[in-house]
């Protein structure tokens, strides 16, 4: 049996999921929460454009907004439903579908890129980053979030993905991030490393990257 891809694994999932959660159930509250929380702390204002890559339901992309304060919001996703859904709540937005791997924009066009619980969904996460480097302002930044791969996430993340409501996302993770997989990526690809935080009993990781 073949794995269901990125895209298939995503259009499974309700573009309301994330909303959805912080209403109604008590432990997604807690982990949602948790990253409404952290994340915006290391947003920093922008006078210009920003871009969140994954978007989902723009439920994230509210609280970085807030805080950074741009002049116009850019997001793209693989999902045609979570960009309708999305456009629904914010018009004011400009959304729209897209692969982060071969952003549709050009070179140095915003001054923030948002990309968070993206990396470990995609088969080329260097692409990925590379496309933000080329995209971002020379004196830009990027903010990326990612799982990290701990015992006890793989012990939650596995029963998660068999019962109730997670079951939308078994085969979603294409990619492990654990030591420093992710910092020997940003390097490569020209990217150093400004703030860090992990939390969520270490299994989040929120990373502030500039232009090397």
């Amino acid at each position: 049996m073949t794995a269901p891809s990125s895209k298939e694994t995503h259009e499974n999932v309700p573009p309301d999921f994330y909303d959805t959660a912080l209403k109604t159930s008590r432990i997604q509250r807690v982990w949602h929460g948790g990253r409404l929380r952290v994340i915006p702390r290391l947003v920093s204002e922008v006078g210009g454009r920003i871009l969140d890559i994954g978007c989902d339901g723009t439920t994230l992309t509210e609280a970085v907004a807030a805080r950074a304060r741009p002049k116009e919001v850019v997001g793209i996703d693989i999902s045609d439903r979570a960009i309708a859904y999305s456009l629904s709540k914010h018009p004011e937005f400009h959304l729209a579908i897209g692969d982060g791997e071969a952003l549709p924009f050009r070179a140095a066009s915003f001054d923030m890129i948002f990309c968070s619980e993206v990396l470990e969904h995609v088969h080329h996460p260097e692409k990925l980053l590379s496309e933000m480097k080329r995209c971002l302002k020379k004196d830009g930044y990027g903010l990326i979030v990612i799982p990290l791969e701990t015992p006890l996430f793989k012990i939650l993340w596995h029963f998660w993905t068999r019962f109730g409501r997670g079951k939308v996302w078994r085969h979603a993770h294409v990619q492990e991030f654990h030591g420093e997989i992710l910092d020997q990526l940003v390097d490569e690809v020209g990217f150093r490393v400004v703030e860090d935080k992990v939390f969520m009993l270490g299994m989040l990781r929120a990373t502030k990257i500039i232009p090397a």
